[in-house]
C-alpha cells in the first residue's frame, strides 16, 4: 500500500474537474443535471442560442463555493483522459506532487500539465481561476 502524505495546510485543493467532449450542446446540460451546477449566465446565453465558438468552454459553477466543472469542446478525443482535474498548488506543493511520482508535460502561463504515475493528465493551477 502506498503510504500517504501528511495532511499539510495549507494543502492543494481541487479547483475544477475538466470534462473534453465532441458536443458542449449535449454534455453541459447533462453534468449540470448531474452535478447540480448551472452554466455561468455567458455560457448557458450561448448555450441556448448555440452560438459557442470553435473549441469554446462551458463553464458549470455554484454560486457559492466549491470545484467547477468545465465541459472542454474537443476536435479529437484521447482514449483515456477524457476527464482531468484541475487542482490549485504551490510551488512546495508542486514539488511534493512530482516526488509522489508526478510527471511535468507542459508548462503553461498559469498552469502546468502533469500525468499521474499512470499517465493520467491532470493541471496542476498556480492560483484559483
Amino acid at each position: 500500500m502506498p503510504a500517504y502524505p501528511a495532511t499539510v495546510s495549507p494543502m492543494p485543493f481541487i479547483s475544477s474537474v475538466v470534462i473534453h467532449c465532441r458536443d458542449p450542446y449535449l454534455m453541459a446540460p447533462f453534468w449540470s443535471l448531474v452535478t447540480g451546477l448551472p452554466p455561468v449566465e455567458g455560457d448557458r446565453v450561448a448555450l441556448a442560442e448555440r452560438s459557442l465558438a470553435d473549441g469554446e468552454s462551458v463553464l458549470l459553477r455554484h454560486p457559492g463555493a466549491g470545484p467547477d466543472v468545465w465541459i472542454a469542446q474537443a476536435r479529437e478525443l484521447l482514449p483515456v483522459g477524457r476527464i482531468h482535474l484541475d487542482v490549485v498548488a504551490d510551488a512546495a506543493e508542486r514539488a511534493a506532487i512530482v516526488a509522489a511520482g508526478a510527471t511535468l508535460v507542459r508548462e503553461q502561463e498559469d498552469l502546468s500539465v502533469y500525468t499521474d504515475p499512470e499517465g493520467n493528465e491532470f493541471c496542476l493551477l498556480h492560483e484559483r481561476h
